[in-house]
């Protein structure tokens, strides 16, 4: 992934990386505007997908090195679904798998539910966005990380989220880390971190929530056709596996191909914990349908 290209997505200019020859295999990584989380968050997966998919992992709207929002209406979950669609459209993507994680996995799923013909499988990775609320997860799971941030990210600030979201540390490479810090430099990101103080609780918040049991409700009426493939870290604490459990439930009382599979030892990342294995169930996953 040392190979970025740029599009223009609605005027926003958008990072993608891609690699290999066959279907077009989407990942759409998580977090939200001002944090860390990028296309490189894929890194572990993207060059052994790439052997047997045309592999695309795209920034998504306010982060990595993708533009900001154009104005603070914009700070929403609705525009990241929308950004999404016009980085589809854009690179003329159609009869796709797309993936996605945390926060990634609802842009992801309302493709699957808008545009049945563009999706062919869907992969849901480790959640708290998609699935319906829990009582039972914590809800400050994420706010307790941002007490003490300093004013310009350093490295121990950008390495807080993905230490206390994995089980194992051994993940969080260099190079991981030295692409975190990039961005935590830009000052695209220094805005988006300002303006989330703002519009977290008043605008971000209310809009995912709107935008999930939209999404949701689009699915038990049958809007969802594509074969879903649901992973999920067994040990993970901010999206607790009972939801993964839920949204199968969920899934597979409307679409007959949907499994579920969790790995122990591994918690939100999954998907660089056990990279070869989880590599091995999309590719069967795929194979298969």
């Amino acid at each position: 992934m040392d190979n970025p290209k740029f599009v223009d997505v609605g005027g926003i200019k958008t990072r993608y990386f891609e690699s290999g020859k066959g279907e077009d295999l989407v990942l759409v990584h998580g977090g939200k505007f001002g944090t860390f989380y990028n296309a490189y968050h894929w890194s572990l997966n993207f060059d052994e997908l790439s052997r047997y998919f045309h592999v695309i992992a795209f920034d998504k709207i306010g982060m990595g090195f993708t533009d900001n929002p154009k104005t603070d209406a914009d700070y929403t979950m609705s525009a990241m679904i929308e950004h999404t669609r016009g980085f589809l459209r854009a690179l003329g993507i159609k009869n796709a798998i797309i993936a996605g994680h945390s926060r990634g996995a609802l842009p992801a799923a309302r493709m699957a539910v808008d545009h049945p013909e563009w999706i062919k499988a869907l992969i849901i990775f480790d959640s708290n966005t998609l699935p319906a609320e829990d009582p039972n997860t914590p809800k400050d799971f994420y706010t307790k990380l941002e007490v003490g941030a300093p004013p310009v990210p350093n490295r121990e600030f950008v390495c807080r989220e993905p230490i206390a979201n994995s089980y194992s540390k051994a993940h969080i490479a260099e190079d991981f880390i030295q692409e975190m810090l990039a961005i935590s430099r830009l000052p695209k990101l220094l805005e988006a971190r300002e303006k989330m103080e703002h519009l977290l609780d008043a605008l971000f918040l209310p809009d995912v929530r709107k935008k999930k049991y939209e999404t949701l409700d689009l699915i038990k009426a049958g809007g969802l056709k594509a074969p879903t493939l649901i992973i999920w870290g067994a040990n993970d604490e901010s999206s607790p596996i009972n939801l993964g459990i839920d949204l199968l439930q969920l899934v597979g009382a409307v679409v007959d191909r949907t499994q579920f599979h969790a790995f122990n030892h591994a918690a939100h990342y999954v998907f660089r914990e056990h990279p070869r294995e989880v590599n091995e169930l999309i590719i069967s996953f795929v194979k298969n349908l």
